[in-house]
């Protein structure tokens, strides 16, 4: 009892607070420093795609996450790099054009099943911004398009993808919804002049100032000077597109 009496007379509030907030930074920046993954993580999981193996897909993910990647990264950087990946394995002809598409289906099943635990409960139901999403004409693949709109789900916008619409449904869509963006996704870089007639069709028909942006992995490899006359921005992160809508002008 002798012991704890003293212990009791010689605690310093302020002591413990000085430990506590220096604890509190630390934990700060262990948070700030990402994790990561790397090239040969690319690789295993794209060869379990090749190779059709749904638990080993499913187990190098939750492997990734055992390291202490975050979700956000595997979601949002992860699965579109593997897409990448294999879409440059099918250039190189180290795999066929059937499992590139095989595995484009499989990717886009693990980013539905992942969505869930990436936008959380809190992000089921948004009063944001209305955004319409479109892939272009002779676009097959929708994965970057899915990302995409979970990503702007997570910043609080409302996506509304149009997949196998033609040009003039898109405008009668645009004529009778308030949408603040519009945003189209290319995978395949020589779908980019589909996209551009496109959107120049659009800007042509409608009188609302909507800002319109390109994104998706085809564009990486895309060098027309025509992009950047018809499109606001170019970009491959959603969030980045996001701030068009912060402009007065598009207000």
């Amino acid at each position: 009892m002798s012991y704890s009496n003293e212990a009791a007379t010689q605690f310093d509030p302020k002591s413990l607070d000085l430990a506590l907030l220096a604890l509190n930074e630390l934990a700060k920046r262990k948070l700030s420093k990402k994790i990561t993954f790397d090239r040969n993580d690319i690789l295993k999981f794209c060869e379990s795609i090749i190779a059709k193996n749904d638990d080993l897909q499913v187990q190098l993910i939750e492997n990734l996450i055992g390291r202490g990647i975050s979700l956000d990264i595997i979601y949002e950087t992860f699965i579109p790099e593997a897409a990448e990946s294999l879409g440059n394995l099918w250039k190189e002809n180290k795999v066929t054009f059937i499992e590139v598409n095989i595995g484009a289906q499989r990717l886009h099943r693990l980013s539905r099943i992942y969505e869930k635990q990436y936008l959380g409960p809190m992000y089921i139901f948004s009063e944001g911004p209305d955004i319409l999403l479109i892939l272009p004409g002779q676009e097959v693949h929708t994965l970057g398009l899915v990302t995409a709109s979970g990503i702007f789900k997570k910043n609080g916008a409302n996506p509304f993808i149009a997949v196998g619409y033609s040009d003039e449904e898109i405008i009668e869509l645009i004529k009778l919804q308030s949408f603040k963006l519009i945003g189209m996704s290319v995978s395949n870089s020589d779908n980019i002049a589909s996209c551009i007639k496109t959107a120049k069709k659009i800007k042509k028909s409608i009188t609302k100032n909507i800002p319109m942006v390109v994104g998706g992995q085809g564009i990486n490899q895309a060098k027309s000077p025509e992009l950047f006359e018809v499109f606001d921005q170019i970009t491959t992160n959603p969030s980045e597109a996001l701030e068009l809508i912060k402009e007065p002008n598009y207000n």
